[in-house]
């Protein structure tokens, strides 16, 4: 008799790890509002927030919630209005968020960030973003208003926009808070300098200060002689909230209701990828977070700067923060290279970054002799981490006196942001855990539509091999209006996704991540880099015949960045300068003025070859451009950047050990 086949999804060898007793309740059925006061009832007089010298209660940070859902309704936001966020992290953007899910509204949070230099490309995509998923309401922090809604004010009046509702960044400080932000946005571009001495960089720091007041009071002025000639109403969010104290609150529980529109880290065309939730995806996500054990402390100080755009962010970097009782500390901007600054600053207990991120640590000079026992759990996500990476970190925050260890989530955003765990007995190195308590997770072959890869191992294998699928009440219903943003399939009666991810599975259910499908990979800072849409658009330069581009490893970035190679047309004769020349076109044509591209798809080297190499079968063979890594001759690329801004860019090629420098 022949063996019956078992299968990852209906024998989920990973479940031996859970206690039953513990997972089998409901998940609550109300909107995401309303859980986390219930998750919070006994818990009113812990710090829910802290920005700058602020600190706010839970009892506090709920009656401000309730404040904004009076402001909101005054403003003529009703169930299912839709809001656009362009925001960072400041403790504005989650109160507004859990106000509007309250009444029923829906939260849609873009990218704040300017990913380009050409102001009116930012502000065509912001544009298309706000036709295509029909917001009604435009929340902006004030100097998004200036650099991505003025220039298109007129348009969004003709589309039915009247009013745009702005916050600043400092309106929740302390006075001394305002002074500490001033402080740390000095220090990111001064502290950079590591070989200056301290008498330098002290000149240095205060010359920037006086600049940085100068360039804060024009701003200042700017907007408001700006506004004053605006076709629109732009209003202020504190003048409003003293208006509306007598409105009374059209509470709204549904649970299946749209409630929060994120975007994927990548884009895929000409717009970022919309991911819709309801309220019941995101509490499910939460509660199966706290099912398996990982959810957080009451009181912990969690670093909160993941942005709210990305449901890593929105769902395990905020939700899961306030629903587990914990101290969110909201970081609107940093420089990625001195993320070690804000953990000798803070002293969090828990710190939730990208691998690149964390692998900074131990390198950096900051928390040299810090005492670091304050760190009790340390994650990463978004992202994979090599083993040496994760042995370096163990090592390093036991000699900092932590007794975390590094663990991991992985997941996508279309089922908010993680699907599976890796902690205590299942965190092994470079794996990604198991699923979630109500999350399933099978295998199918990559290369058969929906063949599903049964568990067989033997003597000579303890993994099977394939492309994840998924299935989780988390999952987005993948429908946005008429759209179809993320196809489903049914599978034995349930409802699955296609990850892209080749993942391998041991005899344990635990699972490690290969590659992407589709050659695509994670820059440093947690951006979705997808090859083939910056080879098609490079390509289309006159010079350019073949592009084709892979990830290498960046020493200063800590992480994964996209090199370029490339074949032109004609390369008889060129110099240094004629390359030089030909990236500049590149980089500044078909890329910079490119209303479908951001910036952060800047490839930051080039490389120009007679010739791509080739595999047995005739392909491009891509790992044989992985090894060949960096031999210096290539054209470098440097992007000035921080989590907020893109400023200026640097295009230079090594040579005898001087630089070729383009200006902008």
């Amino acid at each position: 008799m022949e063996k019956k086949k078992m299968y990852p999804h209906v024998d989920r060898p990973w479940m031996k790890y859970y206690d039953l007793n513990k997972i089998n309740y409901e998940i609550p059925k109300t909107n995401l509002t309303e859980y986390i006061k219930m998750k919070n009832i006994n818990n009113t007089h812990s710090i829910a927030e802290t920005y700058y010298g602020s600190q706010t209660s839970y009892k506090d940070f709920f009656e401000q919630v309730d404040n904004y859902s009076k402001m909101l309704t005054a403003l003529g936001v009703k169930k299912e209005s839709r809001i656009m966020f362009l925001v960072p992290n400041i403790p504005e953007s989650g109160q507004l968020w859990l106000a509007a899910t309250q009444i029923g509204a829906v939260s849609d949070f873009i990218d704040p960030r300017p990913d380009s230099m050409d102001l009116i490309a930012n502000s065509k995509k912001v544009l298309e973003l706000i036709k295509f998923e029909k917001a009604e309401y435009i929340i902006a922090l004030d100097k998004c208003y200036l650099a991505m809604l003025k220039p298109i004010e007129e348009e969004l009046k003709d589309f039915g926009i009247k009013s745009i509702v702005t916050v600043s960044a400092v309106d929740s400080m302390s006075i001394i808070g305002r002074i500490d932000y001033l402080r740390d946005v000095i220090n990111y571009n001064t502290l950079r300098n590591q070989k200056s001495d301290d008498s330098i960089r002290k000149i240095r720091f205060y010359e920037s200060l006086l600049r940085k007041l100068k360039e804060m009071s024009r701003e200042s002025k700017l907007f408001q002689e700006l506004i004053k000639k605006s076709p629109l109403e732009v209003l202020r969010i504190c003048d409003l909230l003293g208006e509306c104290e007598s409105v009374q609150i059209p509470y709204v529980y549904e649970p299946d209701l749209l409630n929060y529109i994120g975007h994927t880290s990548g884009t895929s065309g000409a717009r970022a990828k919309p991911i819709p939730l309801t309220n019941f995806n995101q509490i499910s996500a939460t509660e199966q977070l706290f099912k398996a054990g990982a959810n957080f402390k009451v009181g912990d100080r969690i670093l909160h700067e993941l942005p709210f755009f990305s449901p890593l962010g929105a769902d395990n970097n905020f939700i899961l923060n306030l629903a587990s009782g914990s101290n969110s500390i909201d970081i609107p901007e940093f420089e990625i290279n001195e993320f070690g600054y804000l953990v000798k600053k803070y002293h969090p207990n828990v710190i939730l970054g990208t691998p690149s991120w964390l692998s900074s640590l131990p390198d950096c000079r900051y928390l040299d002799k810090e005492d670091l026992s304050c760190i009790t759990r340390i994650i990463y996500g978004g992202d994979s981490m090599t083993r040496l990476d994760e042995e370096k970190l163990n090592c390093w925050l036991k000699s900092h006196g932590s007794k975390a260890e590094v663990e991991k989530g992985h997941g996508m955003s279309e089922y908010c942001g993680c699907g599976s765990y890796a902690q205590k007995d299942y965190n092994k190195y470079e794996s990604i855990g198991i699923p979630l308590p109500d999350t399933i997770y099978t295998v199918v072959d990559p290369n058969v539509d929906d063949k599903l890869v049964p568990i067989s191992f033997d003597k000579d294998s303890d993994e099977i091999i394939g492309e994840l699928v998924v299935s989780s009440d988390a999952v987005t219903a993948g429908k946005l209006d008429d759209n179809v943003i993320v196809p489903h399939y049914e599978l034995d009666g349930k409802s699955y996704i296609r990850t892209r991810d080749l993942v391998r599975m041991n005899r344990d259910g635990i699972f490690t991540f290969e590659s992407r499908k589709d050659r695509s990979f994670t820059r440093f800072d947690g951006y979705k880099v997808k090859p083939y849409e910056i080879e098609q658009v490079i390509e289309q330069n006159s010079n350019v015949k073949y592009c084709r581009i892979v990830q290498y490893y960046d020493d200063k970035q800590r992480g994964l960045m996209p090199i370029a190679h490339i074949v032109l047309e004609n390369a008889e004769n060129m110099s240094d300068d004629d390359q030089i020349e030909v990236v500049r076109e590149v980089v500044y044509n078909e890329i910079i003025a490119n209303p479908n591209m951001s910036s952060r798809q800047i490839p930051s080297k080039f490389k120009f070859r007679i010739s791509l190499p080739l595999s047995k079968n005739s392909k491009v063979s891509y790992n044989e451009l992985i090894n060949e890594g960096i031999d210096g001759t290539e054209i470098n690329v440097d992007v000035e950047e921080t989590n907020l801004t893109v400023s200026s860019i640097n295009i230079y090629k090594k040579r005898q050990g001087k630089s070729l420098v383009l200006k902008k």
